[in-house]
């Protein structure tokens, strides 16, 4: 399995940075999920809400790629502190994930122990905060 991602967002948010975050969790879908013959591609849009473009998910079976396109809301994450537009995101991409990866019948994917370890790999970087926990996050942002 290879996993890829691209953002197309604009300076007023954080999506991009916290995008890249993500590189430690793609090593470990990588190394444990060698065998499995799929790219997975991930774009992470912050999008002004008057364009009223969708998340959407395409399977192109030629390349033996599923394209995640995820789409936030600018205007509302540019309000948010990178704390909270961390918790926003990234319980929007592993909802959106959960949900969109079950539709597929991929070889050798045991789909929920793939979602488990990504919801696993996520809280280790620091995704998938409870509220609570991007609340002190965010104060220890501030303060620090």
């Amino acid at each position: 399995m290879i996993l890829g991602k691209s953002t197309d967002t604009s300076g007023l948010t954080q999506v991009a940075n916290l995008a890249d975050e993500l590189q430690p969790v793609f090593d470990k879908v990588e190394n444990k999920y060698g065998v499995v013959d799929i790219e997975l591609f991930f774009v992470f849009r912050g999008l002004p809400e008057g364009y009223e473009r969708k998340s959407t998910v395409r399977h192109v079976k030629k390349e033996n790629i599923i394209y995640f396109d995820l789409v936030v809301s600018e205007d509302r994450y540019k309000t948010l502190s990178k704390s909270k537009q961390r918790y926003a995101l990234s319980h929007e991409f592993y909802a959106f994930l959960s949900e969109k990866i079950q539709k597929y019948k991929i070889d050798h994917l045991n789909v929920n122990e793939f979602i488990a370890d990504m919801g696993m790999w996520l809280r280790e970087i620091g995704w998938l905060q409870t509220e609570e926990q991007a609340e002190i996050s965010e104060f220890e942002e501030k303060y620090n």
